[in-house]
């Protein structure tokens, strides 16, 4: 383990850059870093990923010098210890919607006493090697981060309480599922879409928990730090198809 410079950033209000990858391309996670992105955002949820492949992609990211989290398939604690124990720097949460699902996920990322994670002599703890596992514990439990995705409707209306919950150090608005929640999918600019935005944005102000969002093709940063939001994320594939769409619209 090592001193996550994500965390620290979020803590002192300064914005952050991911960016996502689906898939497994260690090269990728590798360009990130010398691209100057501060976090990777590893996708095990959509993307076809598994932990052994995930593992690899948390290499890259460390030889690199950016951070790796991992978006788990889902908030089970014995899901989330697979991925943490792995290397990963914290944990991306979907699809959560009470606080206690939150407060159950969150205490699967830290050890006692901020939770309960299973302890063992594996990657993230460099194999018991280069430090005592008490030793471990307590810089682990500082320098895990967890972001709760904040995708449905049931999630905006209980916002304010899983904003609550100690050791969550921030949430993403997840427009693209919300919009399915809401009864209008894939309408990101549907009012009910932006009705829960606006309410994501107060209750984070409210909180003083770091936010964010995907930025998608059209939008700029600059739009969303506008409006307070610090945790912004694009794709790699994104990425890659509006500049392979660039070069191929040269030959016409």
């Amino acid at each position: 383990m090592y001193k996550n410079l994500l965390k620290d950033k979020l803590y002192r209000g300064e914005p952050v850059a991911g960016c996502m990858i689906q898939g497994f391309h260690p090269a990728l996670v590798e360009i990130c870093g010398l691209a100057g992105f501060d976090f990777v955002f590893i996708d095990a949820e959509h993307g076809a990923l598994s932990p052994s492949e995930c593992e690899e992609l948390v290499r890259a990211a460390e030889v690199r010098n950016t951070v790796p989290l991992i978006r788990v398939p889902n908030c089970q604690p014995d899901t989330i210890l697979r991925f943490m124990d792995i290397g990963a720097m914290g944990v991306i949460l979907p699809g959560v919607s009470t606080k206690q699902e939150t407060e159950r996920a969150v205490g699967a990322v830290k050890y006692y006493p901020q939770g309960c994670r299973g302890l063992n002599a594996v990657r993230a703890s460099d194999y018991g090697m280069s430090r005592s596992l008490s030793e471990y514990v307590i810089e682990a439990n500082k320098e895990t981060v967890v972001i709760a995705i904040i995708e449905n409707s049931i999630a905006i209306e209980n916002l304010a309480d899983i904003l609550t919950v100690d050791g969550l150090d921030g949430a993403i608005l997840g427009t693209t599922d919300l919009s399915q929640s809401l009864g209008v999918p894939g309408q990101g600019k549907h009012p009910r879409v932006q009705e829960a935005y606006q309410t994501f944005i107060k209750e984070g102000r409210k909180s003083g928990k770091a936010l964010g969002t995907v930025v998608r093709p059209g939008e700029t940063v600059k739009e969303y730090l506008d409006v307070g939001l610090s945790i912004l994320i694009t794709s790699a594939y994104s990425l890659f198809g509006k500049e392979a769409k660039r070069f191929v619209g040269e030959f016409k």
